[in-house]
């Protein structure tokens, strides 16, 4: 393992590897996490996975960010919807043709 110290959208432009999960889990703005769903899901391999942590839909229980990018992400049709655990919703890549997710989805 090597740790990579720098911006995530940085990092995930010089990523050349197909991941099998990505973890959306950091800042709760609305920026930040379209930054985050922007520059890694393109990365996620068909059956692979996109976790996103702290969803919550009644907005008086926690921000609103990371609910938005999961529907934005379930209504794209690049992802399967599994069960939610507590906060985490746990979406899988589909098969499907588009293999480059970009801003044009959000």
């Amino acid at each position: 393992m090597v740790p990579i110290v720098c911006r995530s959208e940085v990092a995930a432009r010089l990523w050349a590897t197909p991941l099998s999960l990505v973890f959306i889990d950091g800042g709760h703005t609305y920026e930040a996490a379209c930054k985050d769903y922007n520059a890694w899901t393109g990365h996620i391999m068909s059956g692979g996975y996109l976790l996103i942590h702290d969803i919550f839909k009644d907005p008086e229980k926690g921000g609103q960010a990371p609910y938005h990018i999961y529907k934005l992400a379930v209504a794209s049709g690049l992802f399967k919807e599994l069960p939610m655990i507590d906060t985490l919703g746990v979406l899988q890549r589909c098969g499907c043709g588009d293999s480059d997710v970009t801003s044009r989805d959000l």
